[in-house]
């Protein structure tokens, strides 16, 4: 018998549905045809039906997905409907949904890994979503996996490709590798103010369109650090008095810069007749590159014994490279420098 509650939950609305059946007259945006139609349409059921079963108050309730009948090869999702407000959410009813949500799934991951069971889409983007042992492998894939979409659409550029190198092999190891400890919980990993509305009808707020995976929590807040997204600095606080921040506290903020980093690429890509998006990430990741500049490699590394009144320190030298399998195969000519 599954441990996961999206599984009773799906099952719960697969009968009710059954019992009652719908009937869908109109084709809108959420319908799409062939195999990326499917994957989409896909995606989002079960993002949604997984998220919803930690939140059932908070999100529409995923009914299904499927292929039309008489247009065969065309997919949707339906869900619930709910006439919302288009207003920025309340900073505590925000915060407090978010961290209920990974307060109630920390360690609950279906395969104890980092990932999530099918791939799913941020936009109209491919999520690579497979199941890794680290967060580090996780969140270093996400990250290849968005910048080589990003290429795709705005073109090549040597020296980001360098500072990309550089992020991948010295940043994100010194910034993540410390949290190899953490359990994973499941992240939304789209909320902007367009995917959480206060219902119209309750005044309760609401949040859709999830691109779930299984991850570190704070990841969750990459989003909010861009001012075009109009929370920012009072959601992060709060999030903080709420959840407290990941060991070592004294990175919490490059860890941000670094999970915002993704979004930055993702409306690059969204948008490529403009080049602002691509020169903001190329601004952060040259400051997170010009900070950590060595990675994990240390030139001597300390530790003091206290002895009675005495101080012995012994001293070690030598570096930790970033594991070749996380960038193997996902950067096509990158390569990872000694």
């Amino acid at each position: 018998m599954s441990t996961n509650p999206a599984d009773a939950y799906a099952e719960k609305m697969r009968r009710e549905r059954e019992a009652n059946p719908i009937t869908i007259d109109r084709l809108d945006d959420n319908v799409l045809a062939s195999e990326p139609g499917r994957r989409m349409m896909e995606g989002a059921f079960e993002s949604d039906s997984v998220y919803s079963s930690y939140a059932p108050a908070n999100m529409p309730a995923p009914m299904g997905f499927g292929e039309f009948k008489e247009n065969p090869d065309t997919w949707f999702y339906v869900c619930e409907f709910h006439d919302m407000i288009d207003e920025l959410p309340d900073v505590s009813d925000l915060v407090n949904i978010v961290a209920k949500v990974h307060r109630a799934s920390m360690g609950k991951s279906p395969t104890g890994k980092f990932g999530f069971a099918v791939p799913t889409h941020l936009a109209n983007i491919p999520n690579d979503n497979t199941w890794q042992d680290t967060w580090e492998k996780f969140f270093t894939q996400a990250m290849c996996s968005m910048y080589e979409f990003e290429k795709s659409m705005q073109g090549v550029d040597e020296e980001l490709d360098g500072l990309f190198n550089a992020l991948c092999d010295k940043v994100i190891p010194r910034l993540l590798r410390p949290l190899e400890s953490i359990e994973p919980c499941l992240v939304h990993s789209d909320l902007w103010p367009g995917n959480c509305m206060p219902d119209a009808d309750t005044g309760e707020l609401m949040l859709f369109d999830s691109c779930a995976f299984w991850g570190h929590n704070e990841a969750e807040l990459g989003p909010w650090r861009a001012p075009r997204y109009r929370l920012g600095r009072p959601y992060l606080e709060q999030y903080q008095k709420v959840m407290g921040m990941s060991e070592p506290h004294a990175d919490w903020e490059d860890r941000n810069a670094l999970y915002a980093l993704r979004y930055d690429f993702l409306v690059s890509a969204l948008y490529p007749n403009e080049t602002k998006f691509r020169e903001m990430a190329r601004k952060e990741m040259r400051a997170l590159v010009e900070k950590f500049p060595n990675g994990l490699q240390e030139e001597t590394k300390l530790e003091v014994k206290e002895y009675h009144d005495q101080t012995e320190v012994t001293e070690h030298s030598g570096e930790i490279e970033l594991d070749p399998e996380i960038i193997a195969g996902k950067l096509g000519s990158f390569s990872v420098r000694d």
